[in-house]
């Protein structure tokens, strides 16, 4: 499978989420649209779960480009700058500690694919691509200044240079980061409010995030 698809499957569970919502109101007569009372408002954790999910999907589907595309990076020189440094921190050799660890990619048969999976296990694996700062660096290994850039030139339609792209999704880490760090309460404690429209937004944004970036590395 490729990312993209693999991203296709990861992503429905934001709709399996929202749709399990659904039918929770339905099951305990709520109806389909209205406030919850505080009795109900545990339901509101699946939209929360659907934001989350989401923003897991587009991090798992950098990771999944950058591992299929940096070999191939390698293997065409000269690489892009911050792909070399990352190359050349694996291989700095200051002493015999740094150097045993160095040498066994000296000495493969097959350099390029040595430093792939060193670098993927070393520091790809620890990283993660969901605010727009990162995903810019992510993209900046294969040679890309600003991804969003190259984005918002094939995303039509209105609030789309890449300055509202990246607030948009900035916004969207930021309420991710509150539901998986904070139980999604403010600093007095009181739960912020939430609307399965809005994890609807958020999954679609994210989808057609994704659709452009995979078109602009892969043409599709």
């Amino acid at each position: 499978m490729s990312a993209h698809s693999d991203f296709q499957v990861s992503v429905q569970a934001a709709d399996r989420l929202l749709s399990m919502y659904a039918e929770l109101r339905r099951t305990r007569g709520l109806g389909a649209r209205g406030r919850l009372n505080a009795q109900n408002e545990d339901l509101l954790w699946l939209p929360r779960s659907a934001v989350v999910a989401s923003i897991s999907a587009l991090d798992s589907y950098v990771h999944a480009v950058l591992n299929a595309q940096i070999p191939g990076v390698l293997q065409n020189p000269p690489v892009p700058e911050p792909l070399g440094k990352a190359m050349a921190r694996l291989l700095s050799i200051k002493d015999a500690a740094s150097f045993n660890a160095a040498f066994p990619t000296i000495l493969s048969g097959n350099a390029v694919s040595h430093l792939s999976t060193r670098f993927k296990d070393e520091t790809l694996s620890f990283l993660s691509y969901q605010s727009p700062d990162k995903i810019i660096a992510g993209y900046a290994l294969l040679g890309y200044e600003d991804i969003f850039n190259e984005v918002s030139a094939i995303w039509p339609g209105p609030r789309t240079t890449p300055q509202d792209l990246k607030r948009v999704l900035a916004n969207y880490v930021r309420r991710r980061n509150q539901i998986a760090h904070e139980g999604d309460r403010d600093h007095q404690g009181h739960a912020r409010p939430m609307q399965p429209k809005y994890a609807r937004d958020c999954k679609e944004y994210v989808e057609t995030l994704v659709s452009k970036l995979n078109r602009v590395v892969y043409g599709i």
